[in-house]
């Protein structure tokens, strides 16, 4: 017959048995661990709204430059600047400044 008979049999499905449970052991760990293909796709999720950040915040700066060049070269865009925020005004001009209009009740025509 065979070299061992039942006990090889037995011996065999037992290697086989852990050799399963040994494969889905580093399965599970490849996929579920702390470093496996679940966290892998939490990062790449993160670094995309990273890289999304960036390119808002590089964009930002962009426009933020621009508006410093035409403040330091734009005698017009200083002016403006200076009469909105500061509320400068010239020799001889006034300045007339409104409350806030208040909505008339619904239904009622003005």
């Amino acid at each position: 017959m065979g070299w061992g008979g039942a006990a090889s049999t037995s011996r065999q499905r037992a290697a086989l048995a852990a050799a399963v449970a040994a494969t889905a052991m580093l399965v599970g760990i490849v996929i579920f661990g702390s470093r496996g293909l679940l966290h892998l796709r939490t990062l790449t999720a993160e670094q995309a709204d990273l890289d999304g950040r960036i390119a808002a915040l590089l964009h930002e700066n962009e426009q933020l430059r621009s508006r410093i060049h035409r403040l330091r070269t734009d005698d017009r865009a200083l002016e403006r600047l200076a009469r909105t925020q500061l509320g400068f005004t010239r020799p001889g001009e006034v300045i007339y400044r409104f409350g806030a209009r208040a909505d008339p009740a619904p239904g009622v025509l003005p």
